[in-house]
């Protein structure tokens, strides 16, 4: 844990006083990985932020439970009378190619359209399992990419680190910052701003999607702030709405027109914070790139994570959490020292 600690208030703080983060109690996730250790050290973090805004000193010890910190990270809704409808859809998952594993990721309706329109086969496991093991897995994945579809195949360590995308991933910052306004004066400065709601008045534009973004834009609704999250129309995540939309607010807009981009525009105009989970290049194409939004709302600060990076022959690429655990070697060094036979994945994403 004291690593994650370490990397994490590095990229925050740099140089500055670090706060003091300590954990008791037994790991709460089991992992080859130091997954519990990660949860920690992340919410360690956030809840020291949290602490300062709350006019505490950053420096005042934050003492944490493991196993608790642990749980922010899995489902916590337990339906009674009803049942949420399931997490995947009916043909997303692993499958087996002729030289080793693949996972789709089909919960996007135009993810498994383009992923059908490449294998030709009917929209059921069995058919797309057929298919799938004739080809070479990087042949499929290849294909599947560059038709609009989401698939990864799954690497070795090894194989990740020469990967030219690896190496790219390794050379960036755990977290990095470009500032270009003067320090921004926020909600611990708004009259709104209470002990328990230290982010009330804070105005956060959400455009995130599965699942990393809705769950920080989740946590800043739970200490007050004011978070739309704008969806395109037809977008649907039924079985995580329950979970992730607590204190939020949502509406639809098409960026792809220009009526509903003027709409985006003046929201941005007046929003504190926008969170985005999109490619590298997916709002430059909108017309909405990096210049614009500043040009908006100079004082704007904007937080946004990539799939595969920010550098790098992938960094357009689509991808989720349970993509990116298949490329980076983390399920398959799960398959060896579980040795079941099946990529292992980490427990929670």
């Amino acid at each position: 844990m004291k690593s994650f600690t370490t990397e994490i208030s590095k990229a925050l703080y740099g140089a500055l006083d670090r706060p003091d983060i300590t954990a008791r109690g037994r790991a709460g996730l089991p992992s080859w990985f130091d997954v519990t250790g990660l949860c920690v050290a992340s919410i360690g973090a956030a809840i020291a932020e949290i602490a300062a805004l709350s006019q505490a000193d950053r420096q005042t010890p934050v003492k944490l439970d493991r196993k608790l910190a642990s749980l922010w990270f899995q489902m916590t809704l337990r339906p009674e009378g009803w049942t949420l409808p399931p997490v995947w859809d009916d043909i997303a998952g692993l499958y087996k190619t002729k030289d080793g594993w693949l996972r789709l990721h089909t919960n996007a309706p135009h993810h498994k359209a383009a992923a059908l329109d490449v294998l030709q086969c009917a929209p059921d496991k069995a058919s797309v399992a057929a298919i799938l093991a004739r080809y070479k897995g990087e042949e499929i994945e290849t294909a599947l990419i560059e038709s609009g579809a989401c698939a990864a195949e799954m690497r070795g360590l090894k194989a990740w680190q020469t990967h030219p995308q690896g190496q790219a991933v390794h050379c960036e910052p755990l977290i990095a910052w470009d500032i270009e306004s003067p320090p921004w004066h926020g909600a611990s400065t708004t009259p709104q701003a209470t002990l328990q709601r230290p982010l009330q008045g804070l105005k956060i534009l959400d455009c995130t999607r599965v699942l990393a973004g809705p769950v920080c834009t989740r946590f800043l609704a739970g200490y007050g702030a004011d978070v739309l999250r704008i969806d395109p129309p037809g977008w649907a995540e039924d079985n995580v709405v329950p979970e992730i939309m607590l204190g939020k607010r949502s509406t639809t807009l098409n960026l792809k027109t220009r009526v509903d981009r003027d709409i985006f525009l003046k929201l941005l105009s007046k929003a504190d914070l926008f969170i985005h989970g999109y490619r590298a290049d997916a709002l430059e194409s909108l017309g909405l790139g990096h210049r614009v939004r500043r040009d908006h709302n100079a004082q704007l600060i904007d937080i946004t994570l990539n799939a595969y990076g920010w550098s790098g022959p992938w960094r357009n690429r689509r991808g989720y959490d349970s993509l990116v655990q298949m490329s980076t070697g983390i399920v398959h060094f799960g398959l060896k020292r579980c040795k079941t036979g099946k990529p292992t994945p980490l427990p929670v994403q």
